[in-house]
């Protein structure tokens, strides 16, 4: 089956986990920029940040599962909260600019912003906080490749 087989690659794992981070962030932003009326910064943050919870979750037990990491999992929730915070300041910097100086609607703002931020995120967990303890990622057919 082809999605059984795509589902094997880290980086189609890491999209759906990202679109359902997106997902949630879009939700969790409607709600407090549309209808509460909060401001579209400090929306973008606490969205962003509940989002950024879920994809670790999912990260960790899913997307690098069988990745051999000797660290903890509060070195890898810090770690990947560290990294992954400077997209989502990023994301709430840009969502704002494309609300308040484009005039864009907030959802192609956080279209945009999530583009940016994509190679990003995969870059730092793929290969640095999931990064195999003998210095070694995996492909979908479990070989064995250095990352040095």
């Amino acid at each position: 089956m082809l999605i059984k087989r795509l589902l094997q690659y880290h980086f189609v794992r890491f999209c759906f986990v990202g679109g359902l981070g997106f997902l949630i962030n879009l939700a969790l932003l409607t709600l407090l920029y549309r209808h509460l009326h909060w401001p579209v910064f400090v929306a973008q943050l606490l969205s962003g940040e509940v989002a950024l919870f879920s994809n670790f979750i999912l990260h960790h037990h899913w997307t690098y599962k069988g990745h051999n990491v000797s660290k903890t999992i509060g070195r890898l929730l810090v770690e990947f909260h560290i990294t992954s915070w400077i997209a989502i300041v990023g994301s709430a910097a840009l969502v704002t600019a494309g609300v308040s100086l484009l005039h864009l609607h907030y959802f192609v703002a956080l279209v945009i912003s999530s583009i940016i931020a994509l190679g990003w995120n995969f870059g730092w967990t793929k290969f640095v906080i999931w990064r195999h303890k003998d210095g070694t990622t995996p492909d979908s057919t479990g070989v064995q490749h250095e990352t040095n």
